[in-house]
């Protein structure tokens, strides 16, 4: 932690932005996360430093992810599905921020929405309701009073642990900050970082979704196979 703490301070001096003086850098204590669904300890923690007072994010964005919108039809006296569209969207969208308060910021609300984007007729609620299921599955989350001080008498050192939940996507991952003052709004270089996840739930996860006719298929033969054998059971009680 300390080896963290000494490097940021030697280069955030580098990440000053141009046309700012405001100093903000920040570094990922692991670079491959590994999520652990039985441990209770952070993920990883995002180390710090700026001589800011100003309102700061930090962001994180999961690989992208897609869900197609079909409606039911009626052709030729037989119901089928109709495409009608289709969303794209990050995996994980997190947002941890200094603000003290419990109030939500706009902006952050908009860069949420922003990053959903619908192919065919936009439909805010479709967007609204897609947030609302990610944000009840933790996989959308915008936690403000995240920023911990390293040490009361350094107060411009701070960190912030991560903890990622069981069910965020495995693939590359996206981290940022932003300083939005009330003068200027910036965000400085992101950071890429890889999260893998442990055994048998690691395969299964890339299974259903790098190959999802082959997870379907297996999982169709699996119902069958056990509603066989439940029938055997029964038969023979």
């Amino acid at each position: 932690m300390i080896k963290n703490i000494i490097l940021i301070f030697l280069f955030s001096f580098l990440g000053v932005h141009k046309g700012h003086t405001t100093i903000l850098s920040f570094d990922v204590s692991d670079k491959t996360i590994i999520i652990n669904e039985n441990s209770i300890e952070p993920d990883f923690i995002i180390y710090g430093y700026t001589d800011s007072n100003d309102f700061l994010v930090l962001k994180i964005q999961g690989p992208k992810q897609k869900v197609i919108l079909q409606k039911k039809k009626k052709f030729l006296n037989m119901w089928t599905w109709n495409k009608t569209g289709q969303f794209t969207y990050p995996g994980l969208s997190h947002y941890y921020t200094n603000n003290q308060d419990k109030e939500i910021d706009f902006e952050i609300k908009k860069d949420l929405v922003d990053n959903i984007k619908l192919l065919g007729k936009d439909d805010d609620n479709l967007k609204r309701d897609l947030i609302e299921k990610k944000r009840s599955i933790g996989l959308f989350l915008i936690k403000n009073n995240s920023f911990v001080k390293v040490n009361e008498k350094i107060p411009s050192f701070f960190k912030i642990p991560i903890k990622l939940p069981k069910n965020a996507p495995v693939g590359e991952y996206l981290v940022s900050m932003s300083v939005k003052g009330k003068a200027n709004s910036y965000e400085i270089s992101k950071t890429k970082i890889f999260v893998n996840k442990l055994g048998i739930s690691s395969f299964i996860y890339k299974l259903a979704h790098k190959f999802s006719f082959i997870y379907g298929l297996f999982s169709a033969i699996i119902a069958i196979g056990l509603g066989f054998l439940a029938g055997i059971v029964f038969k023979k009680s």
